[in-house]
């Protein structure tokens, strides 16, 4: 309803004023891999659509730009490393879903 809206609406709001988005970025792309020693690990805790998007695609093509008709694959369809883009994570795997049990005590672990 009405305090809903009104929710997204602060958010939408706060994340223009504050420049959340591009402080995403800049920490994805800049500060994360020079903090993070080879081999380690990333661990980033999203909580809304935009900024998992924006953490999805660092991870996956190395950059936090939406690029045109997905990523780039040879005829093999590997996928082609822009090299002004470096890729400075490896995929471990899948991503976990909550059990049927801990949605049902929690709807949000969907």
């Amino acid at each position: 309803g009405r305090t809903a809206t009104a929710a997204r609406v602060f958010q939408s709001l706060r994340i223009v004023v504050n420049e959340e988005d591009s402080a995403l970025g800049d920490v994805l792309m800049d500060v994360c891999p020079t903090l993070v020693r080879p081999g380690g690990r990333l661990v980033v805790l999203s909580y809304h659509s935009m900024e998992d998007r924006a953490t999805k695609r660092v991870m996956r093509d190395g950059t936090i730009e939406k690029r045109r008709g997905g990523v780039e694959r040879d005829i093999y369809g590997n996928i082609m490393q822009d090299e002004s883009c470096p890729r400075y994570w490896k995929p471990l795997g899948k991503n976990i879903k909550a059990a049927e049990e801990e949605v049902k005590v929690n709807s949000r672990a969907r």
